[in-house]
């Protein structure tokens, strides 16, 4: 069995409660070798001097603020190993995480690790079970329908120096975009069917506001044509993939009551492929609808009537 050094990359930025437990979990890890590094994203608390009390166990920089994408690179630049782990400064890995995705890496080379996650509320405690992906081949598909946490894979080094690493001019959506970009590329995912992490649920976080990512998954989307189109692996059924992913979010915009940029999305979708990505984006009930009367007007309508159909019910028309 290889056992190649793996570098535990913690991006930080006034997250003084947590740090600790996070480089805690890191240096807590069953596996050997790793090491531990932190980036210090300008905080303005005091997690640079929490992050210092690790001393010589650690690899520690304190850089001016300029967001997670760039820790994350910056902490990738330092990092020796050939396999590489992000984790958020809010949430923490348990202990056999590195060590259950070396195995899983060692029966199935071609494949970056991934893995389930326990979503927390840190004021009740109460944990929920996120399952991951399933193993695939052909990820994009896979990714464009469903999220997986910037902690979840256990990153080929390699891979992530093709793609260029996070982009940093990304004001969230960072993880989904990168994880797209790799997709493009061919990345191939093997799922270890276990929680090997937990992420805190915490309020004012960067994802936290959903019009925000929704905001950023246009230009990820041209970004995965581009990438297609260049390689010659642009086709039809990817092309459907997109639209729907861009549909999908459209029909959220139009919950939000957001019409101009629903609008925007349908549209944009409509020009990737002539389904609009409907047929995805839109359930049986109401498919039928969106076709007819185009999707804009179809989701006025289930905005007038949804309060009505969902009363008591929980139903999406």
């Amino acid at each position: 069995m290889i056992s190649p050094l793996v570098s535990i990359v913690i991006p930080c930025y006034n997250a003084e409660r947590y740090v600790a437990d996070a480089i805690r979990s890191a240096l807590g890890q069953t596996y050997s070798p790793i090491e531990v590094i932190v980036v210090d994203d300008g905080s303005t608390d005091n997690s640079l001097e929490t992050i210092r009390e690790f001393g010589d166990s650690i690899q520690s920089i304190s850089v001016p603020n300029a967001g997670g994408a760039a820790a994350r690179n910056r902490g990738m630049e330092m990092a020796r190993g050939a396999l590489i782990q992000f984790l958020d400064a809010d949430d923490w890995l348990y202990p056999r995480k590195i060590e259950r995705q070396v195995a899983a890496l060692n029966e199935h080379p071609d494949a970056t690790p991934i893995c389930d996650w326990d979503l927390i509320d840190p004021i009740t405690q109460k944990s929920q079970r996120i399952d991951s992906p399933n193993s695939c081949d052909d990820s994009l598909k896979i990714l464009l329908e469903s999220k997986l946490p910037t902690q979840s894979p256990l990153h080929h080094r390699s891979l992530l120096t093709r793609v260029g690493g996070f982009r940093e001019g990304l004001p969230c959506s960072q993880e989904r975009d990168l994880h797209l970009r790799l997709a493009s590329y061919g990345w191939k995912l093997h799922r270890v069917p276990e929680a090997l992490f937990a992420v805190r649920r915490l309020e004012g976080s960067v994802s936290s506001s959903f019009e925000r990512v929704l905001d950023q998954h246009l230009g990820i989307a041209k970004r995965v044509q581009e990438i297609l189109v260049q390689r010659g692996a642009w086709t039809d059924a990817h092309a459907n993939d997109l639209a729907a992913f861009l549909a999908r979010d459209a029909r959220h915009y139009a919950r939000l009551e957001r019409w101009d940029k629903a609008r925007q999305y349908f549209a944009a979708a409509k020009t990737l492929h002539r389904s609009s990505g409907v047929p995805a984006a839109f359930g049986p009930a109401t498919r039928w609808l969106a076709s007819l009367m185009g999707p804009i007007a179809a989701e006025r309508v289930l905005a007038a009537v949804r309060p009505l159909t969902q009363r008591g019910s929980g139903a999406e028309p």
